[in-house]
């Protein structure tokens, strides 16, 4: 069978606002319905405007930390010091940019982004995204009856490509990685460390379609992809490794 991406375009939201009914609005709006199996994705932008996840630079005060920051990435001494509060970890940076663990993302400025809100203001990544997830989830089922998966997405940078893909933030419903280890390939060798990001295959493909501008899709209907649902309650440590494992941090600190 062939996968469906269906793009729900939805109207500006500046407040915030119940997502989980936004979500059915939009999707109702666009003449679309929810099946049995659907995978629903969700901009992880569209997920923090419902929370008011947004901050006004001008009510930042920026510490000595910041400053510091600022002055060696020549940037905002206030973005930095958002970046500082919500990193987990802070590697180094350029011009512009610090390079930030946030979530179990790697990502510059800590995915603080100043595009799609308003001029002066900033949107964070979403507060306790799993979380918010696992409640869409439950309601999909709750309330109309529909077994489906959910997937908040970001978009990225990877090391050394050119272009932003998606990239799973959250998930809930289904298992967002398939342990391929012990499978043969086509010469009968056998796969020893490959996993397949399912739910970031997922992201990458529903990014292509919710696009990086004024396309107005933070929702898109993934159809007849094939996943293994469960009930579990997932966290980024079912997504990510540390950052001390992963291949491109040991190697560059390495080398």
């Amino acid at each position: 069978m062939h996968i469906e991406l269906i793009p729900i375009k939805t109207e500006l939201k500046k407040e915030p606002f119940d997502l989980f009914e936004i979500i059915i609005q939009s999707i109702e709006r666009n003449g679309e319905d929810v099946h049995e199996g659907d995978i629903i994705v969700i901009s992880s932008k569209f997920v923090a405007m419902s929370q008011g996840a947004i901050v006004e630079l001008n009510t930042v005060h920026a510490s000595a930390e910041a400053q510091k920051l600022a002055e060696k990435f020549d940037m905002d001494p206030r973005l930095a010091e958002l970046v500082i509060r919500e990193s987990e970890h802070i590697f180094s940076g350029i011009e512009g940019f610090i390079l930030a663990m946030k979530d179990g993302v790697m990502a510059p400025n800590a995915g603080i982004d100043k595009s799609n809100v308003q001029k002066g203001y900033v949107i964070l990544y979403p507060r306790e995204p799993f979380k918010v997830a696992q409640i869409l989830y439950n309601k999909f089922h709750e309330k109309i009856g529909r077994r489906v998966g959910i997937v908040i997405v970001d978009s990225r940078l990877m090391p050394t490509r050119m272009g932003t893909v998606g990239i799973t933030l959250a998930v809930a419903g289904f298992d967002p990685v398939e342990d391929m280890r012990g499978r043969k390939d086509l010469f009968g060798n056998e796969l020893r460390v490959t996993k397949k990001a399912t739910a970031d295959c997922i992201a990458t493909s529903a990014n292509m379609i919710m696009g990086e501008s004024d396309e107005s899709i933070p929702i898109v209907i993934v159809r007849n992809c094939k996943v293994r649902f469960n009930d579990k309650s997932f966290s980024w440590r079912d997504l990510a490794i540390p950052h001390d494992q992963c291949i491109y941090v040991r190697g560059l600190k390495d080398s």
